[in-house]
């Protein structure tokens, strides 16, 4: 008979061992006990990725263009009175279309659109807003354009707010971050340069852009621009 249980033979040799494998006999039989190491530390987080540098202003062009005589700003694009975008002469966005060769006004300045597609400029379309009712009568809109110089005509009875995208609307045409006037599949980036020569990324809902006296509004559509065009013309 043995002298202690083989029970207190194992608890001795497990204390003797301390760590690693013990083996041991209790008599006629041999065990070996293993002791898992301990887990290894967590990986430490990775870092956060660093955000995106902000994409830089391309400088406003030093040279301006005066377009007073209202010369064609850019190559034809669009179809000027394309009956598929012109509106019938009815309210758009609550603007009427008034019978003659202008609305009754108070309020009239311009702004200047400037749409490019892959660093080329594109004409913006004449008469948009000019509907031909008749062969000798037509009405026009408070947003119209009567030439290719890319020259927005905003008149209204009182200073109203008038946006850039009542104008989009009374041309017929898109003005949204994946489709600006039929142009997609391309990224896209609008400027505003104000008449103190500051320009900024315009940010938000584009339509929301105020037109406003000699503001000039750019749309890049592909091929970032080298500069932001510099247009001027006497009057409001």
């Amino acid at each position: 008979m043995d002298k202690f249980p083989a029970s207190l033979a194992l608890i001795g040799a497990v204390l003797l061992a301390g760590c690693g494998r013990a083996d041991f006999h209790t008599g006629t039989e041999a065990f070996a006990i293993d002791r898992a190491p301990p887990p290894a530390p967590a990986p430490a987080p990775a870092p956060a990725p660093a955000p995106p540098p902000a994409p830089s202003l391309p400088p406003l062009s030093a040279v301006p263009v005066d377009i007073t005589d209202n010369h064609r700003v850019g190559i034809v694009h669009w179809r000027d009175r394309d009956p598929a975008t012109m509106p019938d002469g009815t309210p758009v966005d609550g603007l009427e279309c008034y019978p003659g060769d202008d609305p009754p006004h108070t309020y009239h300045v311009h702004s200047h659109l400037s749409i490019f597609l892959d660093g080329t400029a594109l004409a913006i379309p004449e008469d948009i807003g000019v509907v031909k009712l008749t062969p000798t009568t037509q009405c026009v809109y408070s947003l119209h354009t009567h030439n290719h110089s890319g020259k927005l005509h905003i008149e209204g009875p009182a200073p109203v707010m008038f946006t850039l995208g009542e104008f989009f609307d009374i041309w017929g045409q898109p003005l949204g971050p994946d489709n600006v006037a039929g142009l997609t599949g391309k990224p896209i980036v609008v400027y505003v340069t104000d008449q103190n020569g500051v320009v900024t990324m315009a940010s938000g809902d584009w339509g929301d852009i105020e037109l406003l006296s000699h503001r000039e509004i750019t749309i890049q559509v592909g091929t970032p621009i080298a500069e932001i065009p510099n247009y001027t013309w006497t009057g409001h």
